[in-house]
């Protein structure tokens, strides 16, 4: 597995809908500039990686960043211009979903936006079939249309607050599997004859993980250990585990709807009724590469068509007809762009 490859953990936070997130050229300039002075990777680029999010990029976005680099260093920015365009061929460009926006419907916001900056109306004209979608970018043009959310560092927080916690789930699963084996073992040993005690205190201790993992899932917080079960041996390590997962999801959960809800609050846009704009969300919020049967049943009667063969054929003149829809596997596995350009 390299670091350019996105790759989804299971964990125990139920994953929702995939993000998408459109980048504008000033901030992913910014952002690798940034990336330059320190170790630790931008949640731009994590988010990405784990699978918490799908940043997409008009194909003027992926010509430009290199060219704007070497523009702003020209101009004084005191960066490692090679350690900058090292950054974009290796971390950022690998993850980058590069589209095709040719062909796609005008939009009222794109045509007002071509009057001062035709440059940046692919990103309107993407965002039109896509939405509603977050737009993140600092162009003041496209922060005019209504549509992009300028403030990017907020939005690259609350990627790191998601993806720390869809991310990091897995180690608390981990923890929790610990729990069990701890417990486990104490189960085993009062399974020959025991005090009533030591009984009753491995129970507690069961009774007490399987609940807070069980409650987690459902979003509810973990149950308190009862104070009356005095803790010893086993019994102890395994509530002071339960105590620890406990404040740990707590902590997490937090964090999560905080950048969720930062997250929601930007995404702009009236979803279309077009059935390019219905198949264009599908195939973009779908973590996989999806088939047109896939496609068919997700949208059921919203494709025209008498019988299967009639709106199979439908979808595939609206994936064939626009340059944005790319075969990802040459096999009739479609998505939204071609993933590194």
């Amino acid at each position: 597995m390299t670091d350019s490859v996105p790759f989804v953990r299971r964990t125990l936070y139920p994953r929702g809908p995939l993000r998408c997130a459109l980048l504008d050229t000033s901030v992913l300039t910014t952002d690798i500039i940034a990336a330059t002075r320190r170790a630790d990777p931008s949640s731009f680029v994590a988010g990405a990686r784990e699978g918490t999010v799908r940043h997409l990029i008009p194909v003027h976005v992926g010509q430009e960043v290199p060219r704007v680099l070497a523009d702003r260093h020209r101009e004084g920015g005191s960066f490692d211009l090679d350690r900058a365009l090292e950054l974009w061929r290796e971390r950022y460009a690998p993850l980058l979903y590069v589209v095709d926006t040719a062909g796609l419907p005008m939009t009222q916001e794109a045509e007002a936006l071509a009057a001062r900056d035709v440059s940046d109306v692919p990103m309107l004209l993407l965002a039109g079939v896509i939405a509603p979608v977050v737009i993140i970018g600092t162009d003041k043009d496209l922060i005019a249309s209504g549509l992009a959310d300028g403030e990017w560092r907020e939005l690259r927080a609350a990627l790191g607050d998601v993806g720390v916690t869809e991310g990091r789930m897995i180690d608390l699963e981990q923890q929790a599997g610990a729990v069990l084996n701890v417990t486990g073992r104490a189960v085993r040993k009062v399974l020959t004859p025991k005090e009533p005690r030591q009984i009753a205190i491995t129970l507690a201790v069961v009774a007490a993980v399987a609940g807070g993992v069980y409650l987690w899932g459902r979003r509810v917080p973990a149950p308190s250990v009862p104070a009356s079960v005095p803790p010893s041996g086993p019994a102890q390590k395994g509530l002071g585990l339960v105590s620890l997962v406990s404040r740990r999801m707590s902590a997490h959960q937090l964090r999560h709807t905080r950048g969720e809800d930062r997250w929601r609050e930007a995404e702009r846009g009236i979803p279309g009724d077009s059935l390019l704009h219905q198949v264009a969300r599908v195939v973009v919020s779908s973590r996989q590469p999806v088939t047109r049967t896939a496609i068919v049943e997700r949208l059921g009667d919203a494709v025209p068509g008498e019988g299967h063969t009639e709106r199979m054929a439908a979808v595939r003149d609206v994936l064939e007809g626009h340059a944005m829809f790319v075969d990802a596997t040459g096999r009739g596995r479609w998505q939204v762009g071609r993933l590194g350009g």
